[in-house]
């Protein structure tokens, strides 16, 4: 999985960034997603890259669930369980989401 320096959620672009050291108020945390910067923050240096592509994606779930006002938004439990079964997903079968023309074909009907 390849994480971009861009990715759109809900109409907005949101900019990915690397951070040293990212913390939640509390404690040191692995990624952040910031909706008033449009920013989603991850620490590379807490976790290896299949850690970082996980919380990436359990980022990409906060943004989905805030934009479509599911209540699932604050509920970390839920997230990190869609995030790992969403990996899980994407890892086995990665020649489902390469086919960029797919996608191009069905947006011309």
């Amino acid at each position: 999985m390849k994480i971009p320096e861009k990715i759109r959620i809900g109409g907005v672009v949101y900019e990915v960034k690397y951070e040293d050291r990212l913390n939640n108020g509390t404690n040191l945390a692995y990624g952040h997603i910031d909706y008033d910067q449009a920013l989603i923050r991850l620490a590379p240096n807490l976790q290896d890259y299949q850690g970082e592509c996980l919380t990436f994606l359990h980022e990409i779930l906060h943004g989905i669930a805030k934009h479509f006002g599911l209540k699932i938004e604050s509920d970390e439990k839920t997230i990190d369980a869609l995030a790992r079964g969403l990996y899980m997903v994407i890892s086995d079968n990665p020649e489902i989401f390469n086919d960029a023309s797919v996608i191009k074909d069905q947006g011309s009907n």
